[in-house]
């Protein structure tokens, strides 16, 4: 005969009376019979019962029938009881009983229930109920996107904000810090191919033995998941190379222990459009040898609320110095909320054709950039004879210089540079780019800030060529922002960027530089000639901080822990509720899904909750 497996969940419960002494004079009567059973949940292969606690259980006896042939009986402690390795499409009946020292009660009345593939009374909860609106309230869903239209994910905006990543996929769990290609590690998940929700249940550092490739479509990526304080990566760097990406609360610092030349995470496309629909939200990217964070040649994109700091300037490379902040380009592409500090320089180089020839729009919006050296932002250029150029937005950007900053280099943009590189591309003349720009703030410069075509090192006749009077859009899906003004910026993203773990909590890099962005410092020098908070090795900076966590229980690991399908009555028991939408009033985002904002609904609240919504 068939050995059927059941599965017995507890409840912990507190009693109202405790600590204090039992006087014995209580003798026990026997319970009555358990009432409201009820289907909580089915699968092909099972079954999940729960019901209303009878006072005086101890424990409850159940049974499980097929027609009048007992098929499994179990005991449970708790009102619920999970009964697996059933046949699909098989109609089945149970009942209960309450079990205390005095004895047991009569069975309850049968209640029918079939697996899937046969018709099933209502699972509770049914997935077609209306949400009640006091649970949806407590996600914080910005009020701006109640327009019924899903994102990717509450609060994703720009040009990657329509993304799906892994929606609809399966839910793969990293388990382990190990990087390998063994099911559990974050580098098997990456390179399953077939839509895929990636979460932790593990905190600390992953040490890639090699760069980490997504090359997979249809990806999420949710850090947030990691237990107590977070992921972090190290070593090597993560390369996107797929379409269809959304990667959030992941910190890549890469260091230069394994002495390699690269960027901490990149996009590096030398194929227009060839990857598109990604956007990386609250990433936190340092301690590059090359770039900490390049994106370029891809098609609507979005790089919002990250922190990218301290690229390691006097290093590994082999030009030398270098410390840069990014390459920034694309088509449709949004680089947003973000903080850049302590970089020598590209902070960032907006892309040229010798990277890309895609000619954009990119904007660049309510960024912060901290206490650059030799240069904040440039670059622009087209080579090409048939008056082509690039699109840029710059708009509502926070600088600020600091101690390392050279006071020759205090300006918004430089579009006047001329790579050698391009030269080589087109057989016409180099040309810059076109620029729109406005609510630009440069702390200390009172008339750059007011008129920010001061902020450049273009002469009046090409600023007369490159000046745009209106904001380049984007086509042909329209995107959305939260725009604020330069000031309301930095407070923003100094109090909501970066990567956090389900804790919610940024690691203490993150909290230095923020820190030392707000107060115009810095505590770090350079081991190599380095000055001024830029930094030449990751122990310049105490190097890499442990990250802690224990996961919490997920009965039948669907990603959602049992805390949270408790909280908002979902069926621990039973995985297929993940993709459900019975928590979304709007129906649509799946409930895993508003699980991964629930862990962060309070830093898109504090992110989000201010400015004006609208067409980029």
């Amino acid at each position: 005969m068939k050995k059927y497996l059941f599965i017995l969940l507890s409840l912990v419960f507190l009693a109202a009376t405790c600590g204090e002494k039992d006087n014995g004079n209580d003798t026990p009567t026997v319970p009555g019979v358990p009432e409201g059973i009820k289907l909580h949940s089915a699968t092909e292969t099972s079954l999940a019962f729960q019901w209303t606690p009878t006072e005086g259980a101890t424990s409850y006896d159940w049974r499980l029938l097929q027609g009048a042939t007992e098929v499994t009986t179990g005991t449970s402690t708790a009102r619920n009881a999970l009964i697996t390795e059933l046949t699909p499409g098989t109609a089945y009946r149970f009942s209960a009983r309450s079990v205390n020292a005095a004895g047991s009660s009569a069975w309850s009345a049968f209640v029918e229930a079939a697996t899937l593939g046969s018709e099933n009374p209502d699972p509770d909860p049914d997935p077609d109920t209306p949400v009640d609106p006091t649970v949806y309230e407590q996600f914080l869903i910005p009020a701006s996107e109640e327009d019924g239209r899903a994102r990717a994910f509450p609060g994703a905006e720009g040009g990657g904000m329509w993304a799906t990543g892994g929606r609809g996929g399966k839910i793969l769990h990293v388990n382990s810090l190990e990087d390998t290609t063994k099911e559990g590690t974050l580098r098997w998940a990456v390179t399953q191919n077939y839509p895929r929700i990636i979460v932790f249940d593990v905190a600390g550092i992953i040490e890639l033995k090699s760069t980490l490739n997504i090359n997979r479509n249809d990806v999420t990526i949710a850090g947030q998941t990691a237990p107590g304080d977070g992921i972090c990566l190290k070593n090597y760097r993560v390369a996107i190379n797929a379409s269809n990406v959304v990667i959030r609360h992941i910190r890549c610092r890469m260091g230069d222990e394994k002495q390699t030349e690269d960027d901490a995470m990149n996009i590096m496309s030398h194929e227009n459009g060839q990857f598109k629909d990604i956007i990386i939200d609250h990433c936190s990217l340092s301690w590059s040898t090359d770039e900490c964070a390049s994106f370029y040649g891809m098609d609507n994109f979005t790089l919002q609320w990250c922190i990218i700091s301290e690229s390691l300037r006097n290093s590994i490379h082999g030009k030398g110095s270098h410390g840069y902040g990014g390459i920034w380009g694309g088509t449709n592409a949004t680089y947003l909320h973000n903080l850049l500090a302590h970089h020598d320089s590209r902070n960032p180089r907006i892309d040229h054709d010798y990277v890309s020839t895609q000619k954009g729009p990119v904007s660049l919006v309510n960024n912060v950039v901290y206490n650059w050296g030799s240069n904040t932002c440039y670059g622009g250029e087209s080579a090409n004879n048939q008056g082509l150029f690039k699109q840029y937005n710059l708009i509502c950007n926070y600088y600020k210089p600091g101690p390392a900053t050279s006071s020759k280099k205090i300006w918004f943009i430089d579009p006047t540079t001329s790579c050698s590189n391009c030269s080589a591309l087109g057989t016409g003349p180099i040309v810059p780019g076109h620029f729109y720009m406005t609510g630009n703030f440069m702390e200390g410069n009172a008339s750059m800030s007011y008129d920010n075509w001061k902020g450049t090192t273009a002469s009046s006749g090409t600023i007369a060529t490159i000046r745009s009077e209106t904001p380049f859009t984007y086509a042909p899906e329209t995107a959305y922002m939260t725009l604020l003004g330069a000031g309301d910026a930095f407070d923003a993203v100094l109090g909501c960027a970066g990567a956090v773990g389900a804790s919610g909590n940024r690691d203490t890099v993150d909290e230095r530089v923020t820190a030392e962005t707000r107060n115009g410092t810095y505590s770090c020098k350079g081991s190599n000639g380095s000055s001024g908070g830029l930094i030449d090795s990751q122990t310049d900076a105490g190097g890499w901080p442990e990250y802690k966590g224990e996961a919490s229980n997920d009965s039948d690991a669907d990603g959602m822990p049992d805390w949270f399908e408790d909280q908002f009555g979902l069926a621990k028991f039973n995985p297929s509720d993940a993709s459900a939408k019975s928590l979304d009033m709007h129906k649509r985002y799946t409930n895993i899904e508003m699980y991964l904002h629930y862990l962060v609904r309070h830093i898109v609240s504090g992110g989000n909750g201010k400015g004006t919504y609208t067409i980029i």
